[in-house]
């Protein structure tokens, strides 16, 4: 009876190890993979693969790297030429993005709701009060003109030229988020090469499929392969493609010819294709070069993300927000640089997303004070300059001690305490894995060692009181410090408090 009840439950543990294995593998864990948080070692990352297009390409880092399938998430980076038109796409996660360089518009497709950009003017180069729906309507327009208000009325009705949802600037220094299912699309309209690093949140709760990035393009096709990784290397067609024409042409009310347009079946263009002639669609007058806070909170700073007015709505709610600029700060030296967060309580959709951003400069020899990530994963990405990055992991092993150069990025897992150093220059931009992401310092005027009793600290490191009183208060700042050390240091932090 004994060894029937161990036979009982030795049975049982296999079949709860077989039922684990199958659970991970159907979440699209590869074998190899399975203990995904390995992070004994981290690595300075590079993008592994790029996608071309007719006018700009996509390129990709492996999300099967141990250390990014550990944090949930795929990284891309999107150069678009000038004149170059990213086609509509929408992905199953949640996405963040960050301009790096240029400038462009850019529109997004909400479900339900409505198209508030309208176009009632005629194209550039047609004879004014011509609507587009052919030249008999454009002459009842012109005799409208002339005084026949009937005809003028009828004219209004059907005289719109286009009608979409919003469209808005973007431009260096943009964070912009994306909800999953909702298309997008950017197009360049400045002068040199518009760049966007993005992250997907592919461990989000939104993302009901498996840990990878899945992407849905309503336009174009992709004869290189799919969102990175070997396993998505055929071709990849539109959503409409998969589609019978007739099916097609009877939804839209349209003929077969034009159905099979829409597959676009023939065309090798690629994601991002080049705009032929100008590129006429409904947009606002491009923004100032930074808003001013009482733009963004006209009736105060936001309560709470679930009181905040109209941006509660959907189809209203802004989805970008400028960290670049010096006034928007959350810390500010001059010497040493500066450092500026955005989350939930400052872009109210990143509530929704469950993501937040922050943009970092530094000069010189300057660092930022050691510090950990209380609730989040960190994804930080150089966008110029380098600088040396060291991670200490929870047994208190460095698991990386390297130089992080431009297009480089690193992940710093939830806990793990990190230090930047400087010796020129650096700027970064981080995504975390919260809305409302929070640090603590191991070092500094707020620092945890600071909070902790002098008797704590002598009895913890076995030091003198003394010594003790030079821990919690040599060091003054809150993040950011020269990288110096002794008697000038102290004096320079003396000065600059």
């Amino acid at each position: 009876m004994i060894k029937l009840a161990h036979l009982l439950v030795a049975t049982f543990g296999v079949l709860l190890a077989l039922n684990g294995c199958l659970a991970r593998q159907s979440l699209g864990v590869p074998p190899q993979l399975q203990n995904e948080c390995n992070l004994d070692n981290l690595d300075v990352l590079q993008a592994t693969e790029t996608i071309k297009s007719e006018a700009g390409q996509i390129q990709y880092w492996d999300h099967n790297h141990p250390q990014i399938r550990c944090a949930g998430v795929s990284v891309s980076r999107l150069v678009i030429e000038q004149g170059g038109l990213y086609l509509p796409t929408f992905f199953s996660s949640p996405k963040i993005s960050y301009v790096v360089q240029g400038m462009g518009i850019s529109g997004r497709v909400i479900p339900g709701c409505a198209e508030t950009f309208m176009d009632s003017q005629p194209m550039q180069g047609q004879q004014q009060g011509k609507p587009w729906q052919g030249q008999g309507q454009g002459q009842q327009g012109q005799q409208g003109q002339q005084g026949q208000q009937g005809q003028q009325g009828q004219q209004g009705q059907q005289g719109f030229r286009d009608m979409h949802q919003k469209v808005e600037h973007v431009r260096h220094g943009d964070v912009i988020a994306v909800t999953p299912g909702s298309a997008h699309w950017i197009y360049n309209t400045g002068d040199q090469p518009l760049v966007i690093i993005s992250l997907l949140d592919i461990a989000n709760y939104q993302n009901q499929l498996d840990r990878n990035p899945r992407v849905f393009r309503l336009a174009g096709n992709n004869p290189q392969g799919g969102f990175g990784g070997p396993q998505q290397q055929e071709q990849q067609q539109n959503m409409l493609s998969g589609f019978d024409p007739q099916v097609l042409a009877q939804a839209l009310k349209i003929d077969v010819r034009l159905a099979q347009e829409l597959q676009n079946k023939q065309d090798n263009r690629g994601n991002i294709v080049r705009v032929k002639g100008p590129f006429q669609v409904v947009r606002p007058p491009p923004r100032q070069s930074y808003e001013s806070e009482k733009w963004r909170h006209p009736r105060g700073p936001p309560q709470s993300p679930q009181d905040n007015g109209l941006e509660e709505t959907i189809c209203s709610m802004r989805t970008h927000e400028n960290i670049d600029d010096p006034a928007r700060a959350d810390v500010y030296k001059p010497n040493l640089g500066r450092v500026t967060s955005v989350n939930s309580l400052t872009l109210p959709i990143l509530q929704y997303v469950r993501l937040s951003a922050t943009r970092g400069i530094i000069q010189g020899n300057s660092m930022v004070l050691p510090k950990y990530n209380m609730n989040a994963n960190e994804i930080l990405y150089c966008t110029r300059g380098q600088a040396r990055i060291q991670v200490v992991n929870d047994n208190g092993q460095n698991v990386l001690d390297q130089q992080v150069q431009k297009g480089q990025l690193v992940v710093i897992p939830q806990g793990f305490a990190y230090v930047v150093q400087s010796q020129n220059n650096f700027e970064w931009i981080s995504f975390k894995t919260n809305a409302n992401a929070m640090i603590s310092t191991l070092a500094g005027r707020t620092s945890a060692l600071r909070a902790l009793p002098l008797e704590v600290l002598t009895n913890a490191y076995q030091i003198s009181l003394e010594e003790a009183r030079r821990i919690k208060f040599n060091t003054l700042e809150t993040t950011l410090t020269h990288a110096r050390s002794g008697q000038q240091q102290l004096i320079d932090q003396i000065v600059e408090a």
